[in-house]
């Protein structure tokens, strides 16, 4: 009796309480910025290859603009149309 009331104030905040969940947004283009002696960031949240490049001033010489790996891997180059699925593809 104990351990299952135990067990349901323990579960009960656990399942009230749960959000549901988001898709986290993939963007095109990633800054690689420089942060000290070998350290880098990645910071992958730019639409755009302008707008990369504009905060790429802030972090210096040795911040470079890429493409981000992850989107290229789901959709393809940046401004690229995706491509059919299904029967109709070609």
């Amino acid at each position: 009796m104990r351990l299952t009331f135990a067990g349901a104030v323990i579960a009960a905040p656990l399942l009230l309480s749960s959000a549901p969940s988001t898709a986290q947004t993939i963007y095109p283009w990633c800054l690689k910025a420089l942060m000290g002696e070998d350290y880098t960031v990645d910071l992958c949240y730019f639409q755009t290859f302008e707008r990369c490049a504009q905060e790429r001033i802030a972090y210096g010489t040795s911040s470079f603009c890429i493409v981000n790996p992850h989107y290229y891997f789901r959709y393809g180059e940046p401004g690229q149309t995706p491509r059919k699925r299904g029967r109709d593809a070609r």
